[in-house]
Formats: C-alpha cells, sequence, structure tokens
C-alpha cells in the first residue's frame, strides 16, 4: 500500500514538473542581466547571484509554481508593515491589465529598477513573464542608468527627480512613478510619457492612472470608485474579487472612473477641529522652492497643533513668504529644524516618527 502511494506520488510530482517544463519551454519573455539574456527557467537555475536578482528568481518560480497564493509585506508607509497574501488570479488579472493599459505585447521592452520584494517590483517581474516581454535587470538604486528605446519603465519619484537632476534625458516610451508622491515642481506636463499610478499592495498595484501634469486619476480595466461618509475612497474592481475596499485616501469624487487625490485621512492633523491635509501645503512650499513638510505637535487647548518641519534655516524665509497664500486657520505658528528626515525602508516619509521626533525635541522649535 505504501509503496503504491509513494509511486503514485512520484508519478504525479514527475507529470506535473515534465508539465511545468513544457510551460516554461513555450513562453518567450527575456531577462537581461549583465548584458546577457535568460530565459526564465535559465534565470532561475543561476547560483550565487544577488539579493536583487534572487528575488525576482522567487517571483518566477511563483509564476511557474502550482501556488495559489504569494506572501508579501506592506511598506509601512501608513501603519506597521504588515503581511498579505494575494492570490494568483489577483495577480495575473492585475499584470494583464497593465500590460493592456500601456499597450504592452510579446517582445516589448521594460526594465526593473525596484525591489522585487515589494509589490511594484514583484508586479513587473510577473508582468514581463506573463507578457513575454524582454525585461532588462538593475540593481535598485537612486541614480539608475536606463538604457534608451524601451517601452516602459516602472521607478520611484525619488528615482525620477535623480535622474532629472543628474540632467539625464529619459528615452523611454512609457514611465509609470508610483509608491510616493511627486513634489509639485516635477510634476508638470513637460515630461511627456510619464505617469502616475495609484494603487497599493492591497490592489496588487495601481488601479489607476493620471499623466504628469494632470490631478485627475481615471480607473484602470473595470475598476470603479466611490466614497465614504468621511470622503475616503473605496475601490470596486471585479476582474481583481475587490469589492468596496476602504482606503484612508481622501479624495474629490468626479464620477465613478475618475477622482481628484487630496490627502491620507490618517495624515490629517486636527487643530481645534480644522482638519488640516499635510500632502497640500507641502505643495504650496514645494510650488515655492521649499523642501518642507508639515507635522504636528501635541496641544493642551487644541489638541494638535501644525509644525512646519525644515531642513535648513535659510527657507524660513522664503516660508514666510509661502504663507501669505494659506488660510488662516492653517497658519502653522512654529518650525522645526532637522538635517534629515526620518525615511521608511522605501524611501517615502515616516511621519510618525518625524512627529516622535518633534515631541522628544521641543529644543528645536521656534515660533515663526
Amino acid at each position: 500500500m505504501y509503496i503504491t502511494a509513494d509511486l503514485n506520488l512520484f508519478i504525479a510530482h514527475t507529470l506535473n514538473k515534465n508539465c511545468t517544463r513544457k510551460h516554461m519551454s513555450e513562453n518567450k519573455s527575456l531577462f537581461v542581466w549583465n548584458n546577457r539574456s535568460y530565459s526564465a527557467t535559465e534565470l532561475i537555475d543561476l547560483e550565487e547571484v544577488p539579493e536583487y536578482i534572487d528575488r525576482v528568481q522567487s517571483a518566477l518560480r511563483f509564476c511557474l509554481s502550482q501556488d495559489s497564493k504569494w506572501t508579501l509585506r506592506t511598506s509601512g508607509s501608513t501603519g506597521a508593515p504588515k503581511t498579505l497574501a494575494l492570490s494568483r488570479e489577483m495577480i495575473y488579472a492585475s499584470a494583464r491589465a497593465t500590460l493592456d493599459a500601456f499597450e504592452l505585447v510579446p517582445g516589448s521592452t521594460a526594465a526593473l529598477v525596484l525591489p522585487a520584494k515589494y509589490i511594484g517590483g514583484f508586479m513587473m517581474v510577473v508582468r514581463a513573464y506573463l507578457g513575454q516581454l524582454t525585461l532588462h535587470l538593475y540593481e535598485p538604486r537612486a541614480l539608475l542608468h536606463v538604457p534608451e528605446g524601451l517601452d516602459f519603465v516602472p521607478m520611484t519619484p525619488a528615482q525620477f527627480i535623480a535622474l532629472q537632476e543628474a540632467g539625464k534625458q529619459l528615452q523611454v516610451r512609457t514611465v509609470l512613478l508610483g509608491g510616493s508622491a511627486l513634489p509639485a515642481r516635477y510634476d508638470t506636463s513637460s515630461y511627456p510619457g510619464v505617469c502616475i499610478g495609484y494603487g497599493m499592495t492591497e490592489t496588487a498595484s495601481h488601479v489607476a492612472l493620471r499623466p504628469l501634469g494632470s490631478t485627475v486619476y481615471t480607473a484602470v480595466g473595470a475598476t470603479e470608485f466611490s466614497v465614504n461618509t468621511d470622503s475616503c475612497l473605496c475601490i470596486s474592481a471585479p476582474h481583481l474579487g475587490i469589492v468596496q475596499l476602504q482606503t484612508q485616501d481622501r479624495v474629490r469624487l468626479l464620477d465613478k472612473k475618475r477622482f481628484h487625490y487630496e490627502g491620507r485621512l490618517d495624515h490629517v492633523i486636527n487643530s481645534g477641529g480644522i482638519k488640516l491635509h499635510p500632502e497640500k501645503f507641502e505643495s504650496i512650499c514645494d510650488a515655492h522652492g521649499i523642501q518642507a513638510v508639515m507635522s504636528a505637535r501635541e496641544h493642551e487647548r487644541y489638541g494638535q497643533v501644525p509644525v512646519m518641519v525644515l531642513r535648513a534655516m535659510d527657507d524660513v524665509k522664503t516660508l514666510k513668504k509661502a504663507l501669505r497664500y494659506w488660510e488662516g486657520t492653517a497658519m502653522p505658528k512654529e518650525v522645526c529644524i532637522v538635517p534629515e528626515w526620518p525615511l521608511l525602508e522605501n524611501g517615502k516619509l515616516d511621519r510618525l516618527k518625524l512627529q516622535s521626533l518633534i515631541k522628544s525635541h521641543p529644543d528645536r522649535l521656534f515660533p515663526l
């Protein structure tokens, strides 16, 4: 009995392995690393590779496996990082929606400049495999070298800014930015072919897109939007199996396919009943060439009061000029100077740590 069971298990495993190998041989995706091209199978078989390639291999193993789910950790930009399990159906549906949205067909070229351990990089590997793209693999870093003539490159706003400040022109058909906000001075239509995605790990990448220079996000695929009583976005995406996913993103809904983003509800500063959205005022500062973020400190009477956090004393004078454009009730009365803003692993501002820094260093506060 045990021999027969073991034999049946062996036969099933062998058949499954053979089917998987046949599927791999039919897939025409290519992965370019260190000036060499590899099939998915060849890349997986490489040994002693750097960590960022090892993550790509893991993503490809998922594509070639029978696993029903893939486990990822969120970045922690809106709270403590958590582990999420996404279904294969959702992952594949999201990848196909992106391929369709950007008209990526077999043979189209792309680059991976994001870490594959997070959703943005992981999904790019999946898109490349499903869409049979040619994907160039690079170590994720701030200042990139992106070859000319590619069809599609997802990157972070920080990477995009580094390229612009270095005077490097992106000769790419489409650049997709995501993961954090882009400063207002770079959010202009003078960068053709660049768009910004809206999404999160829970949605397996973006569910809406907007061209650079526009303030309106438009749904991808069958996605539709609504808002709750706090004017926070609710997402329904039947192709992803999502029904009324509640977010903490406050928006102005234009219709069921379009919205204007206003800011995070959990970033709101409640000062004496007046609710302030830091992102709004940070955009005003950025438009005046000021590197500033809005945080808050506790206050006995008002609960919270806004504090502008700057990185240099030289910005105080310019900040005072920018304050003329602000509503009186939102006027910050204090400034805090810190040499470096605390960042999360993915490069986003760690707002919780910034508030803790202000609370623990009252000596750095001074009135405007």
